[in-house]
């Protein structure tokens, strides 16, 4: 962490940004770290990504674009993207992970459902599709990195087979209808602002990998967290409720494809936390690991899945 802060406390002199201290925050699943960032009378967030200034220009971008739809974004103060550097403002512990509890539990939940039914309303669409490519993609880390976690192999053909039958299963999904998507949202991305009305009383971090496409993506991630056991009962209420504001939607269809986009991110997730160890020497995704095996085996019970699960079902575990 020593070297990481030295290169970018220099990155900071080079972009002649006015601090009085710099403090480790937090990293995420990703090369992006967090600090404190102490100016003049206030401490701010400092965002430092040495990915490419595109990503630094990526995010401000969506940023911008978040905040004129009308979602509480973080203010930008300033930024160097050549040295990979974004100043924002600090939402400070209103994180919703950080306070939820059985009191709160519904009202929050219900604010950040109100957040993506406020954005679903908008009909504009800004961002590329999340296409069957990117699904892929995303699943291939399953079958790259997990398995290497868990020693386990499967042959070419079997990928193949998986991947032909899951496509026609990505069909339903995509027939439902298309929004601006988060891509990334639960309680770890969101915080609570009580002192603020309507949709601001939600904010969003972390929406750099924004996309459009089903709108029931979000959904599905927010209420199959990989960080947090949600009661079933807590699950089919806040699906109803989003139902209620979209009456044109099939409930039958939608269920399906919440299912589907289930077994998609549970497989990307099982992935990512299997790089973050073995790659990158980061053990603290494992622990999720049990309930994101939990999650895929629950959706996979359904007849649809039937054959994916065959294929599947080996390489879980007991």
């Amino acid at each position: 962490m020593g070297n990481m802060k030295d290169t970018l406390l220099h990155k900071l002199n080079l972009s002649g940004f006015d601090y009085r201290k710099v403090e480790y925050l937090t990293g995420d699943a990703s090369n992006r770290k967090y600090y404190k960032i102490y100016q003049k009378e206030k401490c701010n967030i400092l965002m430092f990504d040495d990915g490419g200034k595109e990503n630094i220009e990526n995010f401000l971008l969506k940023t911008k674009i978040f905040k004129n739809i009308g979602i509480k974004t973080p203010d930008i103060f300033d930024s160097n993207s050549e040295q990979g550097i974004i100043i924002l403002e600090n939402f400070g512990n209103k994180k919703f992970s950080e306070i939820l509890n059985k009191d709160n539990e519904q009202e929050l939940y219900l604010t950040a459902m109100n957040s993506l039914i406020f954005l679903h309303k908008k009909k504009e669409i800004y961002f590329e599709l999340f296409s069957k490519d990117y699904f892929f993609k995303e699943i291939q880390l399953f079958f790259d990195w997990y398995l290497m976690l868990i020693k386990k192999n499967i042959s070419d053909e079997k990928q193949k087979e998986f991947k032909n039958k899951f496509s026609k299963l990505l069909n339903f999904p995509m027939k439902l209808p298309t929004v601006n998507l988060h891509r990334d949202f639960h309680v770890d991305n969101l915080f609570f602002f009580n002192n603020q009305t309507g949709v601001k009383k939600c904010g969003w971090i972390d929406y750099q990998d924004a996309l459009s496409g089903s709108c029931v993506y979000d959904i599905m991630s927010l209420l199959e967290d990989a960080r947090r056991d949600i009661s079933k009962q807590m699950k089919n209420q806040l699906t109803n409720y989003y139902l209620e504001s979209f009456k044109s939607i099939n409930k039958d269809l939608f269920y399906l494809s919440f299912r589907v986009l289930a077994i998609q991110r549970h497989l990307k997730v099982l992935g990512i936390f299997s790089r973050l160890n073995l790659r990158d020497g980061k053990n603290d995704y494992l622990s999720h690991i049990p309930r994101v095996i939990k999650m895929l085996r629950s959706n996979l019970e359904y007849k649809e899945f039937t054959d994916i699960r065959n294929i599947l079902s080996p390489l879980l575990g007991k």
